[in-house]
């Protein structure tokens, strides 16, 4: 199971003076044996959800919960929408 509870993350813009919230209490869960993809607008947070879920970044708050292997992407699906990467 794959599970993030809670899970937020922002970023400083305008040299420390604000910040940018980039994933907003997320809860997302998956079980062994499923398929999910990720989906949404450049700037959305696809990227930061997938460092934070590998581990190579951390979450402001929240936790994320791994006992199975995760595997990434290795090919695109069928169809491409221009707006959404």
């Amino acid at each position: 199971m794959l599970e993030l509870v809670d899970v937020c993350k922002r970023y400083p813009i305008n040299h420390g003076r604000g910040e940018r919230v980039i994933l907003d209490h997320v809860n997302l869960r998956v079980e062994r044996g499923e398929k999910w993809g990720i989906l949404g607008r450049n700037g959305a947070g696809k990227s930061t959800m997938i460092r934070i879920i590998s581990g190579s970044d951390r979450p402001h708050s929240g936790r994320v919960i791994k006992d199975m292997s995760v595997s990434w992407p290795l090919a695109f699906g069928d169809a491409f929408q221009g707006s959404l990467t």
